[in-house]
């Protein structure tokens, strides 16, 4: 078979029309809303509503029906249901927004109404009740039921089969919460056609999907990876594609954007980044870092003191585990941690990695190994409940790290980092952080490195709460290390 035809490598089938698509996950958003505010609202009603019809409870149903319709209409405004396809961050911080913006409507009429401020009040309790319910709710429809379904996904073709269209490829298939599907690759690299890259086709160059419509059926948007490649060329390239919605990445973990807008400069198109200067928000942390990790060390001191006697009975050793870790720039210092492997463990390690290739190419990728034989049965629970980490509490309260942050580098994973080291430095390794919450021991050692980039370039209080509440829900799962 010829490498000009790409046909034995791809399906040209046409895609089949599904039902989820015709109703958009923005209409089921809505009518998710619409369901969990018509039973908060039944909830409160039987809960403090009252039988008399006296003037009061007039108003105070006129407050709930207030609170209740103010939710779907600031969400519109703010296109929340029209995020089927974007990650929770996004959702969280446009939910945030929308929220503010409902306390400033109904604060200027308190302020200046009073007679009525109890309406207000009562309506705003309403309206923030059903902001935090219906959050729950989207999270549990897109990231739960409509990402199991694999025709919910809208089908992409990934224009450019390099590094950043892998990167791009292998996470649309590992968060299937972005609704992309990816299907195959197009590249006008000959030596790539006929190869799977991401474990996709490479179905051959991109004039095949100018060229035939059999090609542009099986997906129903587009991707641009690289888009340096194409530089003055891109425009026409875009307008070649035959789809109506083309999407062009413009780096893989080097661009921020959290607070990323565009603007159209009289027919030049401009993306708009703010850099904002993280002093007062580090001062801020550091306080917090200091009154959380004080109040946690007190509260589970007991906790601790158990884990410490279950050590001790499992395996020989110290309690303890010190490590050096990399802090930014020449720094160094000693991160804690419940032991739990057995002593020895890089020696075993270095063995296990001469003996078995499989699972040298494991640590090489991963920098972990699925099943460590060097962990110690205390050590496997302490890591799934991610209970060893606890002692990183003190690490905080002394300035060594903070509460969230980048990933803990060893000094000698300083070459892989690379030129990424100096952004990620600038702030304290977190006990937590981004790629902690965003794929963990799933994710490759680059990926990694590409989420501290970018949680540092977009580092916030609110970004911060996202992470801790994931964090939360992750140790709760047992899903650690």
């Amino acid at each position: 078979m010829s490498k000009l035809d790409p046909e034995a490598v791809i399906n040209l089938a046409p895609v089949k029309k599904t039902a989820m698509p015709t109703v958009g996950p923005g209409l089921l958003l809505a009518l998710s809303d619409g369901f969990m505010l018509a039973l908060l609202g039944w909830t409160l009603i039987q809960l403090f509503g009252s039988d008399a019809m006296t003037a009061e409870a007039d108003l105070s149903q006129r407050a709930l029906v207030t609170g209740l319709m103010l939710v779907p209409l600031v969400k519109s405004v703010f296109g929340i249901y029209s995020l089927g396809r974007f990650d929770y961050l996004e959702r969280t911080r446009r939910t945030f927004q929308a929220a503010l913006l409902s306390v400033a409507v109904l604060a200027v009429p308190f302020i200046v109404m009073d007679g009525f401020r109890s309406f207000f009040v009562e309506a705003l309790s309403v309206a923030l009740i059903g902001f935090a319910i219906t959050y729950a709710a989207d999270l549990l429809l897109v990231h739960g039921l409509m990402a199991s379904a694999l025709n919910w996904r809208t089908p992409v073709v990934i224009v450019g089969a390099g590094p950043q269209g892998a990167a791009i490829a292998e996470k649309l298939q590992r968060l299937p919460w972005l609704g992309m599907r990816p299907v195959c690759f197009f590249d006008d690299d000959d030596t790539l056609w006929q190869t799977r890259v991401a474990n996709l086709p490479v179905v051959g160059s991109t004039d095949l999907l100018a060229k035939s419509p059999a090609y542009a059926q099986q997906a129903q948007a587009a991707i641009v990876a690289d888009i340096g490649r194409h530089g003055a060329d891109l425009t026409t390239l875009v307008g070649r594609l035959p789809f109506k919605q083309v999407y062009c990445l413009l780096g893989e973990g080097n661009v921020s954007a959290v607070d990323a807008t565009y603007h159209n400069l009289h027919g030049s198109l401009a993306l708009r980044v703010s850099v904002r200067p993280p002093t007062s928000y580090l001062r801020i942390r550091r306080a917090l870092d200091i009154l959380l990790s004080a109040i946690l060390l007190v509260a589970v001191a007991p906790l601790m003191l158990g884990i410490a006697a279950a050590i001790r009975l499992d395996s020989p050793g110290p309690v303890m585990f010190r490590q050096k870790r990399w802090a930014g720039g020449d720094k160094t210092f000693d991160v804690l941690k419940f032991r739990s492997m057995h002593v020895n463990a890089e020696e075993h390690l270095q063995r296990l990695l001469e003996n078995d290739p499989k699972m040298r190419e494991e640590y090489m990728t991963y920098h972990k190994l699925t099943y460590d034989p060097r962990i110690t049965p205390v050590g496997r629970f302490l890591r799934k409940t991610s209970l060893d980490e606890l002692p990183q509490l003190v690490n905080i309260l002394m300035g060594d790290m903070s509460l969230i942050g980048p990933r803990a580098y060893m000094p000698k994973e300083l070459p892989e980092v690379g030129a990424s080291a100096e952004v990620i430095g600038s702030v304290r390794p977190g006990l937590t952080g981004y790629w902690q919450v965003s794929g963990r021991h799933r994710t490759t050692f680059q990926e990694r490195v590409a989420m501290d980039v970018f949680y540092v370039r977009n580092c916030g209080l609110l970004f911060d709460f996202y992470i801790l509440c994931k964090t939360a829900v992750i140790v709760l799962k047992g899903e650690g290390s």
